[in-house]
Protein backbone atom coordinates (compact mmCIF):
# COMPACT_ATOMS: atom_id res chain seq x y z
CA UNK A 1 0.00 0.00 0.00
CA UNK A 2 1.47 3.34 -0.75
CA UNK A 3 2.50 4.87 1.80
CA UNK A 4 1.48 8.29 1.23
CA UNK A 5 -2.35 7.21 2.06
CA UNK A 6 -1.62 6.81 5.32
CA UNK A 7 0.41 10.50 4.98
CA UNK A 8 -2.48 11.95 2.73
CA UNK A 9 -5.29 10.83 5.88
CA UNK A 10 -3.20 11.00 8.78
CA UNK A 11 -3.75 7.28 9.68
CA UNK A 12 -0.83 7.86 12.25
CA UNK A 13 -1.92 10.78 14.08
CA UNK A 14 -4.43 8.16 15.42
CA UNK A 15 -2.07 5.88 17.46
CA UNK A 16 -2.12 7.73 20.44
CA UNK A 17 -5.84 7.58 20.48
CA UNK A 18 -5.92 4.26 19.79
CA UNK A 19 -3.36 2.84 22.31
CA UNK A 20 -5.65 4.98 24.58
CA UNK A 21 -8.20 2.92 23.14
CA UNK A 22 -7.04 -0.13 24.00
CA UNK A 23 -5.37 0.77 27.46
CA UNK A 24 -9.14 1.70 28.33
CA UNK A 25 -10.70 -1.93 27.12
CA UNK A 26 -7.35 -3.54 29.54
CA UNK A 27 -8.22 -1.99 32.50
CA UNK A 28 -12.17 -2.58 31.86
CA UNK A 29 -11.36 -6.23 31.27
CA UNK A 30 -9.62 -6.62 34.42
CA UNK A 31 -13.05 -6.02 35.87
CA UNK A 32 -15.11 -8.31 33.72
CA UNK A 33 -12.24 -10.94 33.73
CA UNK A 34 -12.75 -11.05 29.74
CA UNK A 35 -10.01 -10.30 27.02
CA UNK A 36 -12.62 -11.04 24.59
CA UNK A 37 -12.56 -6.98 24.77
CA UNK A 38 -9.69 -6.88 22.57
CA UNK A 39 -11.54 -8.24 19.92
CA UNK A 40 -14.78 -6.04 20.20
CA UNK A 41 -12.17 -2.96 20.27
CA UNK A 42 -10.66 -4.26 16.71
CA UNK A 43 -13.92 -3.79 15.39
CA UNK A 44 -14.82 -0.53 16.57
CA UNK A 45 -11.21 0.90 16.45
CA UNK A 46 -11.60 -0.48 12.24
CA UNK A 47 -15.12 1.00 12.17
CA UNK A 48 -13.70 4.49 13.13
CA UNK A 49 -10.99 4.58 10.97
CA UNK A 50 -13.18 3.39 7.96
CA UNK A 51 -15.35 6.08 8.31
CA UNK A 52 -12.44 9.00 8.85
CA UNK A 53 -11.16 7.48 5.47
CA UNK A 54 -14.82 7.66 4.00
CA UNK A 55 -15.41 11.54 5.35
CA UNK A 56 -11.47 12.63 4.72
CA UNK A 57 -9.91 11.04 1.48
CA UNK A 58 -9.59 12.19 -1.76
CA UNK A 59 -11.33 9.52 -3.84
CA UNK A 60 -14.76 9.50 -5.94
CA UNK A 61 -17.29 10.14 -3.53
CA UNK A 62 -19.57 6.70 -4.88
CA UNK A 63 -16.28 4.62 -3.73
CA UNK A 64 -16.45 6.39 -0.59
CA UNK A 65 -19.35 5.84 0.47
CA UNK A 66 -19.09 2.17 -1.28
CA UNK A 67 -15.96 1.05 0.63
CA UNK A 68 -16.65 2.97 3.91
CA UNK A 69 -20.10 1.52 4.11
CA UNK A 70 -19.19 -2.20 3.77
CA UNK A 71 -16.13 -1.58 6.32
CA UNK A 72 -18.34 -0.14 8.85
CA UNK A 73 -21.30 -2.94 8.10
CA UNK A 74 -18.43 -5.96 8.02
CA UNK A 75 -16.98 -3.86 11.96
CA UNK A 76 -20.87 -3.20 13.86
CA UNK A 77 -22.46 -7.26 12.93
CA UNK A 78 -18.89 -8.39 14.31
CA UNK A 79 -18.46 -6.42 16.55
CA UNK A 80 -21.85 -7.22 17.89
CA UNK A 81 -21.96 -10.32 17.67
CA UNK A 82 -18.32 -10.78 19.63
CA UNK A 83 -19.45 -8.44 22.62
CA UNK A 84 -23.29 -10.27 22.69
CA UNK A 85 -21.47 -13.81 22.55
CA UNK A 86 -18.64 -13.38 24.09
CA UNK A 87 -18.67 -10.04 26.55
CA UNK A 88 -21.68 -9.64 27.88
CA UNK A 89 -22.17 -11.78 31.01
CA UNK A 90 -20.00 -14.36 29.40
CA UNK A 91 -17.10 -16.65 30.47
CA UNK A 92 -13.76 -15.32 28.87
CA UNK A 93 -13.19 -17.65 26.01
CA UNK A 94 -11.10 -21.03 26.46
CA UNK A 95 -8.17 -19.34 24.09
CA UNK A 96 -7.55 -16.45 26.79
CA UNK A 97 -7.76 -18.69 29.70
CA UNK A 98 -4.95 -21.09 28.32
CA UNK A 99 -2.84 -18.00 27.81
CA UNK A 100 -3.41 -16.67 30.67
CA UNK A 101 -2.53 -20.09 32.22
CA UNK A 102 0.68 -19.70 30.68
CA UNK A 103 2.12 -16.62 31.40
CA UNK A 104 1.17 -17.08 35.24
CA UNK A 105 2.05 -13.96 36.83
CA UNK A 106 2.33 -11.96 33.96
CA UNK A 107 -0.80 -12.49 32.63
CA UNK A 108 -2.10 -8.75 32.99
CA UNK A 109 1.38 -7.38 31.51
CA UNK A 110 0.82 -9.86 28.55
CA UNK A 111 -2.90 -9.03 28.12
CA UNK A 112 -2.28 -5.57 28.55
CA UNK A 113 0.45 -6.01 25.44
CA UNK A 114 -2.16 -8.50 23.40
CA UNK A 115 -4.37 -5.36 23.24
CA UNK A 116 -1.75 -2.94 22.41
CA UNK A 117 -1.29 -5.60 19.65
CA UNK A 118 -4.78 -4.70 18.07
CA UNK A 119 -3.28 -1.03 17.27
CA UNK A 120 -1.13 -2.06 14.37
CA UNK A 121 -3.99 -5.10 13.31
CA UNK A 122 -6.53 -2.35 12.71
CA UNK A 123 -4.56 0.42 11.10
CA UNK A 124 -3.21 -2.59 8.86
CA UNK A 125 -6.68 -4.11 8.12
CA UNK A 126 -8.54 -0.58 7.83
CA UNK A 127 -5.53 0.47 5.59
CA UNK A 128 -6.58 -1.70 2.98
CA UNK A 129 -10.09 -0.32 2.73
CA UNK A 130 -8.93 3.49 2.75
CA UNK A 131 -6.02 2.73 -0.01
CA UNK A 132 -9.10 1.05 -2.24
CA UNK A 133 -11.40 4.54 -1.62
CA UNK A 134 -8.33 6.44 -3.02
CA UNK A 135 -9.26 5.28 -6.87
CA UNK A 136 -7.38 7.24 -9.49
CA UNK A 137 -10.90 6.90 -11.28
CA UNK A 138 -14.65 7.88 -10.32
CA UNK A 139 -17.44 5.77 -10.38
CA UNK A 140 -18.45 2.18 -9.72
CA UNK A 141 -17.37 -0.30 -12.36
CA UNK A 142 -18.46 -4.08 -12.82
CA UNK A 143 -15.20 -4.90 -10.88
CA UNK A 144 -16.61 -3.29 -8.00
CA UNK A 145 -19.62 -4.77 -8.46
CA UNK A 146 -18.43 -8.05 -8.12
CA UNK A 147 -16.33 -7.51 -5.00
CA UNK A 148 -19.43 -6.28 -3.35
CA UNK A 149 -21.57 -9.23 -4.38
CA UNK A 150 -18.64 -11.23 -2.89
CA UNK A 151 -18.77 -8.86 0.45
CA UNK A 152 -22.47 -9.70 0.66
CA UNK A 153 -22.12 -13.32 0.50
CA UNK A 154 -19.51 -13.23 2.97
CA UNK A 155 -21.20 -11.12 5.44
CA UNK A 156 -24.18 -12.78 4.82
CA UNK A 157 -22.42 -16.76 5.30
CA UNK A 158 -20.32 -15.29 8.17
CA UNK A 159 -23.81 -13.98 10.15
CA UNK A 160 -25.74 -17.08 9.36
CA UNK A 161 -22.90 -19.52 10.62
CA UNK A 162 -22.82 -17.15 13.52
CA UNK A 163 -26.37 -18.05 14.43
CA UNK A 164 -26.67 -21.46 13.38
CA UNK A 165 -24.19 -21.88 16.08
CA UNK A 166 -25.24 -19.65 18.87
CA UNK A 167 -28.79 -20.77 18.67
CA UNK A 168 -27.46 -24.77 18.57
CA UNK A 169 -25.10 -23.61 21.80
CA UNK A 170 -28.65 -21.54 23.44
CA UNK A 171 -30.39 -25.22 23.59
CA UNK A 172 -29.54 -27.38 26.47
CA UNK A 173 -29.54 -30.91 25.26
CA UNK A 174 -27.32 -29.90 22.91
CA UNK A 175 -24.39 -29.78 25.91
CA UNK A 176 -21.31 -32.07 24.45
CA UNK A 177 -23.07 -32.25 21.26
CA UNK A 178 -21.47 -31.15 17.90
CA UNK A 179 -23.47 -28.68 15.20
CA UNK A 180 -23.73 -30.99 12.16
CA UNK A 181 -26.93 -28.67 10.25
CA UNK A 182 -27.12 -25.99 8.11
CA UNK A 183 -23.77 -24.33 7.31
CA UNK A 184 -21.96 -26.56 9.72
CA UNK A 185 -22.67 -29.37 7.51
CA UNK A 186 -20.17 -28.50 5.30
CA UNK A 187 -18.06 -26.99 6.86
CA UNK A 188 -16.43 -27.29 10.08
CA UNK A 189 -15.86 -23.91 10.27
CA UNK A 190 -17.90 -21.87 7.72
CA UNK A 191 -17.40 -18.66 9.85
CA UNK A 192 -13.77 -18.93 9.59
CA UNK A 193 -14.81 -19.26 5.83
CA UNK A 194 -16.71 -16.41 5.32
CA UNK A 195 -14.29 -14.52 7.38
CA UNK A 196 -11.32 -14.94 4.89
CA UNK A 197 -14.14 -14.85 1.80
CA UNK A 198 -14.65 -11.13 3.12
CA UNK A 199 -10.99 -9.83 2.84
CA UNK A 200 -11.15 -11.01 -0.83
CA UNK A 201 -13.77 -8.81 -1.50
CA UNK A 202 -11.70 -5.95 -1.66
CA UNK A 203 -8.81 -7.49 -4.50
CA UNK A 204 -11.85 -6.72 -7.51
CA UNK A 205 -12.03 -3.10 -5.79
CA UNK A 206 -8.45 -2.62 -6.19
CA UNK A 207 -8.08 -3.58 -9.64
CA UNK A 208 -6.60 0.07 -11.40
CA UNK A 209 -4.81 1.10 -8.38
CA UNK A 210 -1.07 1.00 -8.74
CA UNK A 211 0.59 -2.19 -6.91
CA UNK A 212 -3.14 -3.29 -7.37
CA UNK A 213 -1.89 -7.01 -6.96
CA UNK A 214 -0.92 -6.40 -3.39
CA UNK A 215 -4.22 -6.39 -2.94
CA UNK A 216 -4.01 -9.44 -2.29
CA UNK A 217 -2.09 -9.55 1.01
CA UNK A 218 -4.63 -9.15 3.03
CA UNK A 219 -6.95 -11.70 2.42
CA UNK A 220 -3.81 -14.34 2.28
CA UNK A 221 -2.54 -12.86 5.84
CA UNK A 222 -6.05 -13.71 7.22
CA UNK A 223 -6.87 -17.01 5.49
CA UNK A 224 -3.12 -18.42 6.72
CA UNK A 225 -3.98 -17.08 10.31
CA UNK A 226 -7.44 -18.39 10.41
CA UNK A 227 -6.31 -21.86 8.78
CA UNK A 228 -2.79 -22.16 10.93
CA UNK A 229 -2.56 -19.60 13.73
CA UNK A 230 -5.33 -17.81 15.50
CA UNK A 231 -8.68 -19.84 14.23
CA UNK A 232 -8.95 -23.57 13.25
CA UNK A 233 -6.07 -25.00 15.37
CA UNK A 234 -7.94 -23.09 18.81
CA UNK A 235 -10.76 -23.92 18.15
CA UNK A 236 -10.24 -27.72 16.61
CA UNK A 237 -8.43 -28.64 20.58
CA UNK A 238 -10.99 -26.80 22.31
CA UNK A 239 -13.68 -28.79 20.31
CA UNK A 240 -11.94 -32.54 20.28
CA UNK A 241 -10.89 -31.74 24.51
CA UNK A 242 -15.24 -31.04 24.98
CA UNK A 243 -16.49 -33.33 22.48
CA UNK A 244 -14.10 -36.32 21.86
CA UNK A 245 -15.33 -39.13 19.45
CA UNK A 246 -18.36 -36.99 18.56
CA UNK A 247 -16.22 -34.45 16.94
CA UNK A 248 -13.62 -37.12 15.49
CA UNK A 249 -16.10 -38.30 13.26
CA UNK A 250 -17.25 -35.08 12.42
CA UNK A 251 -13.23 -34.62 11.49
CA UNK A 252 -13.39 -37.32 9.01
CA UNK A 253 -16.33 -36.79 7.38
CA UNK A 254 -16.87 -33.06 7.00
CA UNK A 255 -14.86 -29.87 5.15
CA UNK A 256 -12.50 -28.63 7.49
CA UNK A 257 -12.76 -24.92 5.35
CA UNK A 258 -13.62 -24.43 2.61
CA UNK A 259 -17.84 -25.82 2.26
CA UNK A 260 -18.03 -29.25 0.64
CA UNK A 261 -20.53 -32.23 0.88
CA UNK A 262 -19.82 -34.32 3.45
CA UNK A 263 -18.00 -38.05 3.48
CA UNK A 264 -19.66 -40.96 4.70
CA UNK A 265 -18.93 -41.86 8.25
CA UNK A 266 -16.70 -44.54 9.17
CA UNK A 267 -19.76 -46.16 10.92
CA UNK A 268 -22.07 -46.14 8.22
CA UNK A 269 -19.27 -47.28 5.80
CA UNK A 270 -18.96 -50.60 8.25
CA UNK A 271 -22.60 -51.32 8.30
Amino acid sequence: MPSNVFALLNLWEWLPWLSGLFALLWFLHLSVRNASLADVGFCLAFGMMVLACGVFSIGDLSRRVLISGMGILYAARLGQHLFSNRVWKKPEDPRYQKIRAVLGGWGSIGMFCYFQLQVPASLLFAGLLCWVMNHPTGGISWWDGLGMMIFLIAIIGEALADRQLESFRQNPLNKGKTLQAGLWRYSRHPNYFFESLHWWAYVPLAIGLPWAWASIFWPILMTVSLLWITGIPWAERQALASRGDSYREYQRTTSVFFPWFPRTSAIQSET
